[in-house]
C-alpha cells in the first residue's frame, strides 16, 4: 500500500528539517521526501511530504513510532504536537494517508 505522510515542523530551519528527515528514515527507510516549503497558513513553519510503499504491518509500526494518539478516519490519520507525543519535539503536525 502506498502512504503519504505530511509533516509540519514549527521552525523554518534546514538543519531541523534534515534532523527530522533523518529520524523518519531511521523509522521507515522506504520513505522518499518532497522538497520542503514554508507552510502557507502557519507563521515560521516548514512542511514537506514523504511517500512509501508499505504493507499493513509496516504501516502499523510506523504509526506507533511517530505519535502516541492519532485521530483516525478510515485510512486517514492526524496528530497535532500540542496535545500528543510526537517522535520529535519540533514536529507540529502529522497527517498520514493510506492511498
Amino acid at each position: 500500500m502506498r502512504i503519504r505522510l505530511h509533516v509540519v515542523i514549527d521552525q523554518e530551519s534546514e538543519t531541523l528539517e534534515a534532523e527530522i528527515k533523518k529520524q523518519l528514515l531511521e523509522k521507515c527507510p522506504a520513505l522518499s521526501f518532497s522538497p520542503s516549503r514554508p507552510q502557507p497558513s502557519l507563521k515560521d513553519c516548514l512542511e514537506f511530504y514523504g511517500t512509501a510503499e508499505l504493507d499493513s504491518k509496516q504501516i502499523d509500526s510506523l504509526l506507533a513510532k511517530l505519535n502516541n494518539d492519532w485521530d483516525q478516519d478510515e485510512d486517514d490519520y492526524e496528530a497535532y504536537g500540542f496535545n500528543t507525543l510526537m517522535f520529535h519535539p519540533h514536529v507540529y503536525y502529522l497527517h498520514l494517508q493510506i492511498l
